[in-house]
């Protein structure tokens, strides 16, 4: 059996928040540690930050694996590019370098920098980077070919297609989607709304996930006029925001409170559908919504999905196999397409079905399986001397001789 991998793992953030990075940086440690590596999150603590342990980050996220956490006083978090770059410098050089074998994170500014890393490093991303800023291709094409740069970690192929196209190596590209924790106790329809006080007989549609302009939910208000006798339900309501408030004014659209990941599971089992809002400004306009990590727990709930058409969504979900899917921005089609699923139950529980078994291989178990084979295959793919074909303990080694040549 292959030896475990010590993984240092800086994030951006100081305090915890509902932000998608922050629960996959989260599942993915956990996911990792689970199967065996020694996981360490690395985070920056800015004045008034709370100081954090593992275990109150297991709870904020709801996750279970046994990674450490790290503080380190700092100035530089924040997703700004110089913030990142210099908190990632402050990183290069913090003594827990000196007992991890690979440094893994997803902070972008690793495509500028990461050849200063003492160690060898993946990256991971969801977004096109070389696709939104074109003018990056040549530094993400140069990264990608250190001899000490084990790979880039991309969410999905329309985000790798990006990366591709500016001559990354195929063989240092990996696409893990990701994914989603069990979800527990299975709840009946019935059952699911007697406990959310939702009612028993009419059709419900559901969204989860953070409530902004950018998802798209103007289109899911607009099929909310379209079929005022269908419940329209939005999880996940941080404030009274402009959605809140359009939601406000009409009686079939029910907001609720962001659900943590144990109280979100019988939302979804409280619905006849599961909706990905049918809008291209999510992927096109705002570029920040590349297959949402709520398609996962959608799956997972096995109940009937509809979703946009997209270069994203297509890559998992097979219209009329999987889901529904219909032309962004088209709303009279998004309304026929749920009166289909509301009206058709034979096709409703083929998409349910076939959305379970898509679903049992698309865990975060799975995921970090596929991310530490990858990783182990490109280590001792390394020139010799950058780390050992056995992994462990090339981490110190590789970090001395990085130093001594370094001029950060």
């Amino acid at each position: 059996m292959p030896p475990a991998m010590r993984i240092l793992y800086p994030v951006l953030w100081g305090r915890p928040g509902r932000h998608a990075s922050h629960a996959q940086t989260a599942a993915t440690a956990a996911a990792l540690s689970r199967a065996g590596h020694e996981v360490t999150l690395l985070l920056p603590q800015g004045k008034g930050d709370p100081t954090l342990s593992a275990a109150a980050l297991r709870e904020w996220f709801g996750v279970a694996g046994d990674f450490r956490v790290i503080q380190r006083r700092s100035r530089w978090q924040g997703e700004a590019v110089l913030r990142s770059a210099m908190w990632l410098r402050q990183v290069f050089g913090d003594s827990a370098i000196g007992e991890a074998d690979v440094l893994y994170s997803r902070i972008p500014a690793m495509i500028g920098i990461g050849g200063f890393s003492p160690l060898p490093f993946a990256t991971d991303h969801y977004r096109p980077w070389p696709d939104v800023y074109p003018a990056i291709r040549p530094q993400v094409r140069r990264t990608a070919r250190q001899a000490h740069c084990l790979g880039y970690v991309i969410h999905s192929h329309y985000a790798a297609g990006a990366y591709l196209r500016s001559g990354v190596p195929a063989e240092r590209l990996l696409v893990a989607h990701n994914g989603f924790d069990p979800v527990g106790e299975s709840l009946g329809k019935a059952e699911a709304r007697v406990r959310l006080g939702l009612p028993a007989t009419r059709p419900i549609a559901l969204y989860a996930g953070r409530i902004n302009a950018e998802k798209g939910l103007d289109t899911v208000l607009d099929l909310a006029d379209r079929r005022p006798d269908v419940l329209f339900v939005l999880v996940g309501s941080e404030g009274r925001g402009p959605i809140e408030q359009a939601a406000a004014q009409r009686d079939n659209v029910r907001v609720a409170p962001w659900a943590e990941p144990d109280a979100l599971p019988p939302w979804l089992f409280a619905a006849d559908v599961l909706l990905i809002p049918p809008s291209s400004a999510p992927l096109q306009r705002f570029g920040t919504c590349i297959l949402p990590l709520k398609l996962f727990s959608y799956l997972a709930a096995g109940r009937p999905i509809l979703a946009p058409d997209a270069p994203d969504t297509r890559e998992l979900l097979a219209d009329a196999e999987t889901a529904l899917l219909v032309a962004p921005d088209r709303p009279e089609l998004a309304a026929a397409a749920l009166d289909r699923l509301l009206g058709d139950s034979r096709l409703a529980a083929s998409l349910s079905a076939k959305a379970l078994e898509l679903a049992a291989g698309l865990g975060w178990d799975d995921r970090a399986t596929r991310i530490a084979a990858f990783l182990r295959q490109r280590l001792a793919q390394l020139p010799p001397g950058l780390a050992p074909p056995e992994y462990a303990g090339g981490g110190p080694a590789f970090a001395a001789s990085r130093a001594s040549s370094s001029n950060m």
